[in-house]
């Protein structure tokens, strides 16, 4: 495991990477959470800066295998049949 899973994301970071992976837009994310598509993609850069990735397939791929996502994941991550 990554040194850098010890980080630990803010409730709304969660809840925006939550929502990211599920596949949504920034402006899905930003309609569900109240709030504005350029706070969506400050969430996530900041995500993507903590997590040290390239991108976001990069950085949801990081977040989910180093369990970061915590309590939030199994709502939000949809498994393919």
């Amino acid at each position: 495991m990554d040194k850098l899973c010890n980080l630990q994301l803010t409730v709304r970071e969660s809840e925006v990477v939550g929502l990211v992976a599920r596949g949504m837009s920034a402006k899905e994310v930003a309609l569900t959470l109240s709030i504005a598509p350029c706070t969506v993609e400050r969430h996530v850069e900041n995500v993507r800066l903590k997590t040290r990735t390239r991108n976001r397939v990069h950085m949801i791929a990081y977040v989910i295998r180093n369990g970061m996502l915590g309590d939030a994941s199994p709502g939000y991550i949809v498994h393919a049949a």
